[in-house]
């Protein structure tokens, strides 16, 4: 019986970071500054793959697919991050609609 030896095609790891002081220490793909929740995000409003890599031209489609796979491995994670994104949406949208009414 003779043993066949696995190896990884590619460590998710390699592909998806966090280093403090960059966006805040949130997940994101090595070499940019693109959030992995952005990527989720996109995704989740029903944009393809090829529709992200469209809006993120300097994304190669494995890294949008790394992207998407941390996000189903750490959903609970990211659902965080792109909730606390909604919320300082939402804060700044409150802010400009009390200074557009004191005009």
């Amino acid at each position: 019986m003779s043993a066949i030896a696995e190896t990884p095609a590619t460590e998710l790891g390699a592909m998806i970071v966090q280093t403090p002081g960059v966006l805040g220490g949130k997940p994101r793909i090595k070499g940019h500054r693109i959030a992995v929740h952005r990527v989720a995000g996109w995704w989740k409003l029903g944009l393809t793959i090829e529709e992200i890599g469209e809006r993120l031209s300097a994304l190669a489609p494995a890294e949008i697919h790394a992207a998407l796979a941390y996000y189903h491995l750490h959903r609970e994670e990211i659902e965080s991050c792109l909730e606390d994104e909604r919320a300082v949406c939402q804060s700044h949208e409150r802010q400009r609609s009390t200074q557009d009414r004191g005009r």
